[in-house]
């Protein structure tokens, strides 16, 4: 529906879209490479604006509640941020120029009707958030490094040292890693690795074992925390717990499964279970199992988008055990 230009009655040709939640007004005109002289995005609340981030410059219309011109950005570049306009109830932005080509000036009205509302951008919501979301959970497994350290510190152990050593390297990984070019936005491709991660947290020690259970037991750990290891310096960059395409690995781990991380965490997790057997551990490890094959059937749905990864299926025929499975 075109926008009326009051005072001239002159009739803008713009299909308007209207942001008015919290994260299309985030994301607003972010991720698109070029602006579209036909098309016009109308904030809603919204007294101030940046183009951090943006790629190219636009004029911004700021209008009070009866849609007439309080001020006019005019070739706003990229980077900038302007000041809050007292009065502004919303903000109109289209492409350089509009406002000179169409002889729009401060104290002119408006007639806008928004013709579709404005889409929330997935990717640019994650870049937004990928570093605020890296720094919490790097945070947050601060306590787990320091956990594993003060057991080997008091009680020494290369079980102690693996999990020290594993839970660094996930906490460097949560700081260091690449940004998702396509993430899952279902339900299940968060809720399922959620689930799965807690569960994992939810393991207690029993009662210790005796015979040869014990060592069996730590045997299987420790092949478990190394494998984990190897997993993790193969996925490198591209780790990361939901469902996302941080590039495809090939290499390292990857070239013997398509999920060598899940099968040696499997791994680890028996050899727990051997040496803290209880109902309790069963209940949780059987949630761990199940949600780790789930992961890996939401990963390659996602992952299947990219045809690198594609070609990569044809290559690696199993998920966890090579010839098995």
């Amino acid at each position: 529906m075109p926008v009326i230009h009051t005072p001239s009655q002159k009739s803008l040709p713009l299909r308007i879209s209207v942001a008015n939640t919290p994260f299309t007004r985030l994301t607003g005109l972010l991720g698109t490479s070029k602006p579209d002289a036909d098309k016009g995005l109308w904030f809603k609340p919204c007294n101030g604006i940046h183009t951090i981030g943006m790629k190219y410059a636009i004029d911004a219309f700021f209008l009070d509640k009866n849609n007439t011109i309080l001020a006019i950005e005019e070739n706003m570049p990229p980077g900038k941020l302007t000041k809050i306009v007292r009065g502004a109830k919303s903000v109109l932005e289209c492409a350089p120029g509009f406002a000179r080509a169409n002889g729009l000036a401060v104290g002119d009205r408006l007639e806008i009707a928004a013709d579709e509302k404005h889409k929330t951008n997935v990717t640019v919501l994650g870049q937004i958030f990928h570093w605020p979301i890296n720094i919490c959970i790097a945070l947050l497994w601060t306590t787990f490094v320091r956990h594993y350290f003060v057991l080997w510190y008091l009680h020494g152990g290369i079980l102690n040292v693996g999990l020290l050593l594993h839970n660094t390297i996930l906490l460097l990984l949560f700081l260091t890693r690449r940004k998702s070019k396509d993430t899952g936005m279902g339900f299940m491709d968060w809720a399922i690795p959620i689930v799965t991660v807690s569960s994992a947290m939810m393991l207690r020690p029993g009662q210790p074992v005796n015979g040869f259970l014990l060592p069996v037991s730590l045997t299987v750990q420790i092949i478990g925390i190394v494998a984990m290891i190897l997993a993790l310096v193969s996925l490198g960059k591209s780790f990361g717990i939901i469902p996302a395409n941080r590039n495809v690995k090939k290499n390292g781990a990857y070239h013997l499964v398509r999920h060598p991380l899940y099968a040696a965490e499997i791994i680890f997790y028996i050899g727990f279970l051997l040496g803290n057997f209880s109902l309790h551990n069963i209940v949780f490890a059987v949630i761990i199992f199940t949600g780790q094959i789930w992961r890996s059937i939401l990963e390659e749905k996602l992952l299947s988008r990219d045809p690198v990864y594609v070609e990569y299926l044809g290559r690696v025929k199993y998920r966890f055990i090579p010839y098995i499975f």
